[in-house]
């Protein structure tokens, strides 16, 4: 649950009354006096440095280990006026919470009863066997994973949002302790402020490096009181994916150039050369065409922009949700010009069927899978023995 300073809620009944009860000149004084407080809601109250910062990887959250809790940290990527706070206390539900840190939002752990309106925040949950702890969804024509599934068959977790509309009444009923959302550049939604429920934003995909967006799974591991399970799970990925990163590095290879991604409505939207998948590929051993491009983010391209540096490239990665079987020949019939590359012309093109092997739910804390995976394609000598799990050559 969240708890703010009950200094706070004194002025606010007390602005309310004089306002209507006092002069002019008082409503003034007292509005001054309130605003200040008020900042200090939404300002950072304490500083976490670097050398006091328990995160490693990434960029969009922080968290200071104290006597008996800690403090997060989360930095929006934009400032809107109605943002949450940026910084919270997580404090265990049997302590009373000390005098210097009540100017603070709390969140009392361990949460026991959460509402995860992303996969990359239920799919870890499941993971921990912490299901019981997950009341609400959002998206659940698109859940693939069975045993979430089968927990809303079954009504213990609920749908409470849907097609980015929030249910407000599904909300209240989940009696959430605590809802993770993404959060928007337009600011939080109403309708999840008007529940009253405590909001944590989730900006994990906004990490542009693959250990950084991994790194969030501790962050549930400081709400639900297992860090220790969380820390020892992230230090195996972090381990397993550098010593790839490194058994690439040390071997001496001609590096496969690569493009990637599809035509969509008369663009094709690249990753950005800064961007999480540019450094997979460069951690893989493959050279990324567009690596200059200084863009963390997708960047539209016309497609004879595409195909004029493009068309050489060894191979092609695309992302496809299909419940079928993936050709060429489909390839084929969404564009004939797909036929120029030579990555298609040599059967080089790189799948990864989002339907089938769940990549959007559970890729993000398996970064040394998908490294995995693309190492396996470029240089299958280098791992003989493993098998692709999110990423194949599309064979027909």
């Amino acid at each position: 649950m969240l708890f703010y300073p009950s200094k706070v809620k004194t002025i606010c009944k007390k602005y309310i009354i004089l306002k209507k009860l006092f002069s002019v000149s008082i409503f003034i004084v007292l509005m001054v006096f309130f605003t200040s407080c008020a900042d200090q809601t939404v300002k950072n109250q304490f500083e976490i440095s670097s050398q006091e910062d328990l995160i490693q990887f990434a960029e969009g959250v922080r968290v200071m280990s104290l006597e008996n809790g800690f403090l997060l940290q989360v930095d929006l990527p934009w400032k809107t006026s109605n943002a949450t706070e940026s910084q919270w206390l997580l404090w265990p539900d049997s302590l009373e919470v000390p005098a210097e840190y009540q100017a603070l939002a709390v969140i009392k752990t361990p949460v026991k009863r959460l509402v995860t309106l992303s996969s990359t925040q239920w799919s870890p949950l499941l993971k921990l066997g912490l299901e019981e702890r997950i009341v609400g969804i959002s998206e659940a024509d698109y859940v693939l994973d069975s045993q979430m599934q089968q927990l809303l068959v079954a009504e213990k977790v609920v749908e409470v949002a849907k097609n980015g509309q929030y249910d407000f009444e599904k909300l209240l009923n989940t009696e959430a302790e605590l809802v993770l959302f993404s959060p928007y550049s337009t600011g939080t939604p109403e309708s999840l402020l008007r529940t009253g429920i405590a909001l944590l934003p989730w900006p994990d995909y906004f990490e542009n490096t693959p250990l950084g967006r991994a790194e969030w799974l501790r962050v549930l591991g400081f709400l639900t009181q297992k860090q220790e399970i969380t820390d020892q799970w992230f230090d195996e990925v972090v381990q397993n994916y550098q010593d790839l990163s490194q058994l690439v590095a040390n071997t001496e290879l001609n590096k496969p150039t690569i493009l990637a991604e599809k035509a969509f409505n008369g663009q094709w939207y690249i990753p950005g050369g800064n961007s999480y998948m540019a450094q997979i590929f460069e951690d893989a051993g493959a050279d990324y065409l567009w690596k200059d491009e200084p863009s963390t983010a997708s960047v539209p391209l016309d497609i004879e922009t595409i195909i004029a540096k493009g068309a050489k490239a060894e191979y092609w990665r695309i992302s496809q949700a299909s419940s079928l079987p993936y050709s060429y020949n489909q390839l084929l019939k969404e564009n004939p010009l797909y036929s120029s590359f030579d990555a298609f012309k040599n059967h080089k093109v790189i799948l990864c069927n989002t339907y089938k092997t769940g990549y959007f739910e559970k890729s993000q804390y398996e970064p040394d899978v998908v490294l995995a995976d693309f190492i396996y394609i470029f240089q299958p000598h280098l791992l003989p023995n493993h098998k692709p799990i999110y990423h194949t050559l599309l064979l027909e």
